[in-house]
């Protein structure tokens, strides 16, 4: 009996299931992100902030938004208070808005990537309601 034909029809069928198994795979992040190929899942994870002018320590835990796809939602630890903040990282900018209350805007985070960092420093300026400006750094925490 000759299985060569059965062999070849099993191989056919592997590759295929290897290769459709494949396809659903996200694409692998890169080791060390430019400022410009940084997205959401550099963003995600425990940043610590440095802000002229106010005091410290600032922790931010971002995670993925429940709702919008490539956006975090997370919180903002100050020693006084804690808020929520929602935003996202495009093409090396970053755009986020704080709430103290849940409802609506207290403040926001416009910055950029720093290029070389491996998308773990972003630095920028946080305006706050009362339209009040502080120079920000943010530095990922940990891994």
């Amino acid at each position: 009996m000759d299985m060569q034909p059965a062999l070849k029809t099993l191989a056919g069928l592997v590759a295929t299931a290897l290769l459709t198994a494949c396809a659903g795979t996200p694409a692998s992040r890169p080791a060390c992100p430019s400022a410009q190929q940084m997205e959401q899942p550099e963003l995600l994870g425990r940043w610590s902030v440095q802000m002229d002018g106010v005091p410290g320590p600032i922790t931010m835990l971002l995670g993925p938004h429940p709702e919008w796809d490539g956006t975090v939602k997370g919180t903002i630890n100050r020693p006084d208070f804690q808020s929520i903040v929602v935003g996202d990282v495009n093409k090396g900018v970053l755009a986020m808005e704080e709430s103290r209350d849940g409802k609506s805007v207290s403040g926001t985070w416009d910055g950029d990537v720093v290029q070389g960092s491996c998308a773990r420093e972003i630095r920028g300026e946080f305006s706050d309601s009362e339209d009040r400006t502080h120079p920000f750094v943010m530095r990922k925490s940990g891994r």
